[in-house]
This record gives structure tokens, C-alpha cells and sequence, in this order.
């Protein structure tokens, strides 16, 4: 599951700083210079109870954005994240006969967080700053089931018209209002020369305070349990557990 999440971000911030890169270059456009936005890998560390109940890291992306209120240090923005730090997979024969064609199963455990807040910076010199946030917001748990065939899991090996999966369900879901702050440092990326705003390195850690959900962690053995097949149909069993959900998270990716 790391090294997925790990090549997927590495692709996905190759493409937005070809993007960044191009777009900087031209000094044909202009660009309100109020205006920021990064894109960012995280990693999500369960603080306190949490952290009993999730041993693992989380993995996934961080998207932020804002506007600067002219010259003055501060600033309002909207923070969007997401990440898995659950997963099991399993392979199920296709038909109750033959195992000879098997599907893979897969189910992830996932938080989402939606945070909007208030920043302020201090500019070290005119294109490194650094910066503290506060913010409250809503984060969502969901653990949802997957089935796939092989072209699915791998889509190198299918076409284009392969949908993603051949079916998926929610299986547990919930939330809660989370708060905290953050601090951070923005800096200019080596080598991008042009004229006007240039792309930045972002680096940003980030200390939340989550509120009791209730939640299943795909990853820890226990928490699903299936039937013996022996007995008949298989049934799902959940044991989900209950805390605060505080998390530590650190950020880093490319903006501008």
C-alpha cells in the first residue's frame, strides 16, 4: 500500500510541476499575487487513543489554497486531505465450483479531513517565508470494499474501457470536528528562473485534535472477520473501536 500511495504522489507531483513550471515561465499572463495554493504528499501520524487502535502511519495527498489579504501577514485559506492508514486484501474464487479464475477483494480504511483557517507569515526574505495556522473543521472515517479482476488491479495489463472495479460498498462510516494548528515553510524551487510568481517547495507540520468517532481499521486483525466457507455462505463480521481521533501530519509538495 506505501509504495503505491508513494509512485502515485511522486506521478501526480511530476505533472502538477511540469504545470507549475510552464505556467511561471510565460510573463505574458499575470497572476494576483494574493493568491497560493500547494499540492502536497502527507503522511498522517494517530496521536493519544487513536493511535492504540491505528499503529500504522496514513498515506495520501494534501491539497490547500488561500488568498493573503494585500500586504498585511495574514491570510484565509481552505485545507482539503485525505488518507488511507487501513487496507486488507484477499483473493475469492469467481465461481463456487473453480478457484481456477480468482477476484481480489480489497477493503480500506480511510479518513478525509476539510479544514478552513486563518494564517499568518513572516517573510525571512522576499520569496522564503514561514508561517503559523489555525484551523477547524470536519474529518470523515470510511472503510469501503472493493472487487476487481486482474486487469482491474493492474490497469496496465487491461484496456481503456475496463471500469475501475466490478463492485464497491461502504461498510463503515463516520465523523468528527477536529481543530488545532500548524506551522510551516514555503521556499522557491532550485533552478525555475522567470519573471513573476515561481513555484515553492511546501513543507508544513500539522497538530489535530479530533473528536470520538467510532471506526473500523481494515489493516488490524480482528477488526473483519469472515466465516469459514466450510459452513456455508460466508458472513462478515465488524468490531469496530471508538476514541478521539487526534493526528500529527506533515506535508510536503510543491505550490505556489
Amino acid at each position: 500500500m506505501e509504495n503505491y500511495m508513494i509512485r502515485s504522489f511522486i506521478y501526480k507531483f511530476t505533472i502538477f510541476s511540469c504545470i507549475c513550471g510552464l505556467s511561471f515561465s510565460q510573463t505574458s499572463r499575470t497572476f494576483d499575487d494574493n493568491l497560493y495554493g500547494s499540492f502536497s504528499f502527507l503522511i498522517a501520524k494517530p496521536q493519544g487513543d487513536f493511535s492504540s487502535h491505528v499503529t500504522n502511519n496514513g498515506y495520501g495527498i494534501d491539497i490547500d489554497g488561500g488568498y493573503r489579504f494585500g500586504r498585511s501577514p495574514f491570510a484565509i485559506g481552505l485545507n482539503f486531505a485525505f488518507a488511507t492508514y487501513g487496507k486488507l486484501e484477499r483473493k475469492i474464487p469467481f465461481s463456487y465450483f473453480s478457484d481456477m479464475v480468482k477476484l481480489t477483494e480489497t477493503t480500506e480504511s480511510k479518513i478525509m479531513m476539510i479544514n478552513p483557517y486563518l494564517k499568518t507569515s513572516l517573510h525571512l526574505t522576499t520569496n522564503v517565508n514561514i508561517y503559523i495556522k489555525a484551523f477547524g473543521g470536519y474529518q470523515f472515517l470510511n472503510t469501503s470494499t472493493t472487487l476487481k479482476n486482474d486487469d482491474q488491479v493492474e490497469p496496465d495489463r487491461g484496456d481503456d474501457t475496463d471500469k475501475p472495479y466490478i463492485a464497491k460498498s461502504d461498510v463503515f462510516k463516520d465523523g468528527a470536528f477536529n481543530y488545532g494548528y500548524g506551522v510551516g515553510m514555503r521556499f522557491p524551487i532550485p533552478f525555475i528562473s522567470g519573471k513573476g510568481k515561481k513555484p515553492v517547495i511546501s513543507i508544513e507540520c500539522k497538530w489535530s485534535s479530533g473528536g470520538e468517532a467510532e471506526y473500523l481499521n481494515a489493516g488490524k486483525e480482528g477488526s473483519i472477520v469472515f466465516s469459514d466457507p466450510a459452513n456455508g455462505p460466508v458472513t462478515t463480521s465488524y468490531f469496530p473501536e471508538k476514541s478521539k481521533t487526534d493526528l500529527f501530519n506533515i506535508s510536503i509538495g510543491v505550490g505556489i
